[in-house]
């Protein structure tokens, strides 16, 4: 009997993976395997620990829909408990801490999504799949579409809590994410008409970066010119590089709509590549500090 009950959760395991990773094939000898390698949860308290570090870390959500490759952005909402209109009836939301609602394991809140189509196109979806990346690898989950609803006066989109995630490994290259009290800017050298811009590096790797702009700068830069730019640490010039603009992206934020620019570094010598791998080591330790500092203040063990 045991057996038996064995055998068909792992047929219900293997028709989850097959309904949202349809691009690999799972068999229930293979599914051994990825479960005692730790590349597939299906308990919902497992899956939890990668919901909470999403919100937590305000990481970058990527979404797809029925399986199409056609990427959105978005990031983990938090909810708080509501406010009855009846004062008799407030919710004392003192002992609400963030991220708590996650942990009924109920339902997941995202941000609207990112190009905005998106959120036309989820309310008819069969599957969502939300992938996002920590140090070591992708977490990809698999989940439902509920409802759109607001949040504290702010527009969201309801899920169900994921019924299956797994993890992928080498899915993409190591991005070390700049924490946002870490003293790093980038200058971006003026080119035609525009001005020299200092902004925000948000993320660095040993090819490239990112940076965030203003809604009024998208025209200022063009996808596949080069550019010339500044790193500065703790206001002192630490590397002038060359970089192609790869993309820019729009993605929701707590306070609207964020602009981001991809960059991929010209890297003529190996003094240059040495410099800007130096300069991600730097932001990930500060990253790991800072998840740090976020575990011991939320009381939970955020994955690095």
């Amino acid at each position: 009997m045991a057996q038996d009950q064995k055998e068909s959760l792992s047929k219900r395991i293997v028709k989850r993976l097959s309904l949202f990773f349809s691009d690999t094939s799972y068999t229930l000898e293979s599914l051994e395997e990825e479960l005692d390698n730790g590349n597939v949860h299906y308990k919902p308290k497992d899956i939890l620990p990668f919901l909470q570090t999403a919100l937590m870390d305000e990481k970058f959500v990527e979404i797809e829909l029925n399986g199409i490759t056609q990427t959105y952005f978005s990031r983990i909402h938090d909810h708080p408990p509501e406010k009855s209109t009846d004062d008799d009836e407030v919710e004392d939301k003192s002992d609400y801490a963030a991220g708590d609602y996650l942990k009924d394991m109920s339902h997941l809140v995202l941000l609207p999504l990112e190009p905005g189509m998106g959120n036309y196109s989820i309310r008819y979806a069969n599957t969502v799949l939300l992938r996002f990346f920590t140090a070591s690898y992708a977490v990809e989950l698999g989940t439902f579409y509920q409802a759109q609803e607001t949040v504290e006066g702010l527009p969201v989109l309801r899920l169900d809590y994921p019924v299956i995630a797994r993890i992928v490994r080498g899915l993409r290259e190591f991005r070390a994410k700049v924490p946002k009290k870490m003293d790093i800017k980038l200058m971006i050298i003026g080119k035609r008409r525009q001005k020299t811009i200092t902004t925000q590096l948000l993320n660095v790797s040993v090819s490239g970066f990112a940076f965030a702009i203003r809604k009024e700068q998208q025209n200022d830069f063009i996808i596949d010119e080069t550019r010339s730019m500044e790193i500065v640490i703790n206001d002192m010039m630490e590397l002038r590089i060359n970089g192609t603009i790869r993309h820019i992206s729009k993605i929701r934020g707590k306070k609207g709509t964020e602009y981001h620019v991809g960059v991929k570094a010209d890297l003529p010598t190996r003094a240059i590549a040495a410099k800007l791998e130096e300069i991600v080591a730097t932001a990930q330790r500060a990253h790991l500090r800072e998840l740090a500092d976020l575990s011991d203040v939320s009381g939970i063990e955020l994955i690095k």
